[in-house]
């Protein structure tokens, strides 16, 4: 399956990229310090080939990556955002984009994360301080559903396809239901719209997400190239599209409702991680005392894996941490 830069960007343009990331990958931030880790290898090129090939989806055609200015950077930061991307994603996101650019001879052009994001909380916290779900906000949703499919079926079929799945905004856009059953339909695989082509597989293993993933089928089936998308829509014009509704029409946003809709992928991880443990969550104020370690970190990894991240930690950002509790009782 080819990347987004391979679909996006010209091959003069991902050659001149290429030898750029072979003269410099290798190294750290400051060379004289020596040689990186292949994954921080691997992860940068991956961050920095997603950041050209976004701009080039945004409509920004440049022509050479040595041409990479700070607007650009702007552009990336305030789109990421929108897509809910984590804070500490946004600061490695944002070192890569600074490590390139001394690359490419523009040392000092790429700023603090800050500056980009003025007056959103920035600090970077690797367990969730804030409970983002929606129920835990006073948000049905359900409830919201309902009024959203009053409004455009196919954004609250969106919004059921994250709720009931834990998708991604993008993966609940762009999947293909009719080619995502595996297992003879008790396995439903996502791969359109994944963060790194990564695909993952969630059992189709409750009456609830057989209907909804039965919903999405018909809806699909009913118009061009059978994604869930509005067919008459691009990618970039349906993304627009689904914020517009969400935030505009339903009041879906922090402002209004002190939630977004990637609180639906919090709320998923609370709910499997209760259904696995016999327990609320951390952040939900469950006593560590009681916690069985093993099924504790069980959940940890089917609630990674359902979720579409490759590391356990992650998880605490979606439920909490116990923070040393644990440690304590062990």
């Amino acid at each position: 399956m080819k990347s987004l830069a391979e679909k996006l960007l010209p091959l003069g343009f991902r050659n001149e990229l290429q030898r750029i990331l072979d003269q410099n990958i290798a190294y750290r931030a400051a060379r004289k310090k020596g040689v990186c880790s292949a994954h921080t290898q691997y992860d940068r090129a991956l961050i920095i080939r997603m950041a050209f090939a976004q701009l080039w989806d945004m409509g920004v055609r440049l022509p050479s990556p040595r041409n990479l200015g700070n607007r650009h950077v702007f552009m990336l930061m305030e789109r990421w955002d929108q897509e809910g991307v984590t804070v500490k994603v946004l600061h490695t996101r944002i070192s890569y984009l600074r490590t390139f650019a001394r690359w490419i001879g523009k040392d000092g052009m790429v700023k603090d994360v800050r500056d980009y994001l003025p007056g959103k909380d920035l600090t970077r916290r690797a367990a969730a301080k804030v409970n983002r779900a929606w129920e835990a906000n006073g948000v049905i949703p359900q409830e919201v559903i309902a009024r959203a499919r009053a409004l455009d079926e196919r954004l609250a079929l969106m919004l059921s396809m994250q709720d009931a799945f834990a998708l991604r905004m993008k993966e609940s856009i762009e999947m293909r239901p009719a080619y995502c059953l595996a297992e003879s339909g008790k396995v439903l695989e996502i791969y359109e719209g994944t963060k790194g082509g990564r695909l993952r597989r969630i059992p189709l293993d409750t009456e609830h997400k057989r209907a909804v993933f039965e919903w999405a089928r018909n809806v699909a089936a009913s118009g061009r190239g059978g994604r869930i998308r509005w067919p008459n829509l691009t990618w970039k014009q349906a993304r627009r599209h689904y914020y517009y509704l969400l935030a505009e029409k339903l009041g879906v946003n922090l402002k209004e409702m002190g939630v977004s809709s990637h609180g639906l992928r919090h709320g998923y991880a609370q709910d499997k991680y209760q259904d696995l443990t016999g327990l609320p969550p951390p952040i939900s104020g469950a006593d560590p005392k009681r916690v069985d370690p093993v099924k504790h970190r069980e959940a940890g990894i089917e609630v990674s894996r359902d979720l579409g991240h490759g590391r356990t930690q992650v998880t605490t950002s979606y439920y909490g941490s116990h923070g040393h509790g644990l440690r304590k009782k062990k």
